[in-house]
């Protein structure tokens, strides 16, 4: 409950890091100790409270983190749990110049897990549905993008505010952002600047073109973070199984017990 949990990746967004049918262990401790996100058994949803810290997500970690499925679904109201890479830390800019990744205005070389063809003509079909949804971007022509940290100041205009108003959200745990006209609305008062209380991160799948991460919902704010993926301890290809020997042929034995980097 408080130290590991277990989940199973279930699509191919962080293809070849993590397949379809991996089964994997997330250290829980490796940035707070909290209380629990449910009670075993019961399902029901308990609100989570950091207890203690243990250190800061990085750069390049593989994390799981909840979020609320109407960042990405409308007119969902579940939590989800997803799986995927940091790559923006907070106040990082992130950008990505045809398929390619650059922080902080430095081109990061691609490494070979990635799942990416750079060798493929870039798409320069808008795509609105990327967050924050009012910008002429696609999944490789995207940013820059600035990630809130705690402490950063922004203003707050009827142009900007789809970038900053679910993080401002998040940290009322409600919707209090609301726009009339051309003023902003804190709660039913006019503001021009906001302060973030929280760190963000902005995350990628490992298989960028087919992948629902951070280019859609924005921001994860580090309290949604449930832990660090650490290793795969099964593996099968989901697919129908006829029989023992169609289950056993199945599995990916050399996938057993492998750490996720």
């Amino acid at each position: 409950m408080f130290a590991i949990d277990a989940f199973r990746i279930p699509t191919a967004s962080m293809k070849n890091t993590l397949l379809e049918g991996d089964f994997i262990i997330v250290n829980k401790t490796a940035y707070s100790i909290t209380t629990p996100l449910q009670i075993p058994f019961w399902g029901k949803r308990l609100s989570r409270t950091q207890l203690y810290s243990t250190g800061k997500p990085e750069f390049n970690d593989v994390i799981a983190f909840e979020i609320p499925s109407n960042y990405y679904d409308p007119g969902s109201e579940d939590y989800s749990v997803l799986i995927k890479r940091i790559i923006g830390l907070p106040g990082d800019t992130i950008e990505i110049k045809d398929q390619v990744l650059w922080i902080n205005h430095i081109k990061y070389r691609t490494p070979s897990f990635i799942k990416l063809n750079l060798e493929e003509m870039p798409n320069e079909i808008i795509d609105a549905k990327l967050f924050p949804y009012n910008n002429k971007w696609n999944l490789e022509n995207y940013g820059p993008i600035v990630v809130p940290k705690k402490g950063m100041k922004v203003e707050l205009t009827p142009q900007n505010i789809l970038q900053w108003q679910n993080a401002i959200n998040s940290e009322h745990n409600k919707k209090v952002i609301s726009v009339e006209g051309t003023v902003i609305n804190l709660n039913g008062s006019a503001i021009r600047e906001y302060t973030f209380e929280k760190d963000y991160y902005f995350v990628l799948g490992d298989n960028r073109k087919n992948s629902i991460d951070s280019r859609y919902f924005g921001y994860v704010p580090e309290d949604w973070i449930i832990g660090k993926a650490k290793f795969i301890y099964w593996s099968q290809i989901p697919v129908e199984y006829s029989g023992i020997t169609d289950y056993y042929n199945a599995i990916r034995f050399s996938r057993l017990m492998q750490s996720i980097d």
